[in-house]
C-alpha cells in the first residue's frame, strides 16, 4: 500500500467517511481525482494533503513528509524527507513522554491573579 492510499484510508476512518466518493464531495473535487491519486497518476498537492489532514485530524506535517519521501526522485531528496519525518516522529514521541510524565500539570489550579493583587495592596506585574 502506498503512503497516498494509507493517508486517504486513515482520513476516511478518522473523519468517519464511508467511501472515496463521500471524501471527494467533502474536499470539493471529483471521485476521479481521488482515484488518480490512489493509482499514482499524479501527486496529491500539499494544499490537498493539508485539507485532508485537517478534515480527519491527522498530522499534516507527517503526511506531507511521508508522501514527499515516497515520491522523491533522487536518493538525496528521499534522505532529506526521511530525515524530516524522523525528526517529526521524535518530537511527537518526546511530547507524549512529557505529557505522560507530568499528569499533575494538567490538574493544576490557576491562581486568581486579581485576588492576589488586591491582597498585596497594589498592582501585580508578571514578566516572562
Amino acid at each position: 500500500m502506498t503512503a497516498v492510499q494509507e493517508m486517504l484510508d486513515a482520513a476516511k476512518k478518522g473523519a468517519g467517511i464511508p467511501s472515496d466518493n463521500v471524501l471527494s464531495q467533502k474536499l470539493g473535487i471529483t471521485r476521479a481525482v481521488i482515484s488518480a491519486w490512489r493509482n499514482g497518476l499524479y501527486p496529491v498537492p500539499d494544499e490537498r494533503i493539508a485539507q485532508i489532514c485537517e478534515l480527519a485530524k491527522l498530522d499534516g506535517a507527517v503526511w506531507i513528509a511521508k508522501l514527499h519521501a515516497e515520491r522523491a526522485t533522487s536518493p538525496v531528496e528521499r534522505k532529506v524527507w526521511r530525515s524530516v519525518l524522523d525528526r517529526l516522529s521524535a518530537a511527537a514521541a518526546v511530547l507524549v513522554l512529557v505529557v505522560c510524565a507530568t499528569p499533575g500539570v494538567a490538574r493544576a489550579k490557576s491562581v486568581d491573579i486579581q485576588s492576589l493583587s488586591e491582597a498585596r495592596g497594589g498592582s501585580m506585574y508578571i514578566m516572562f
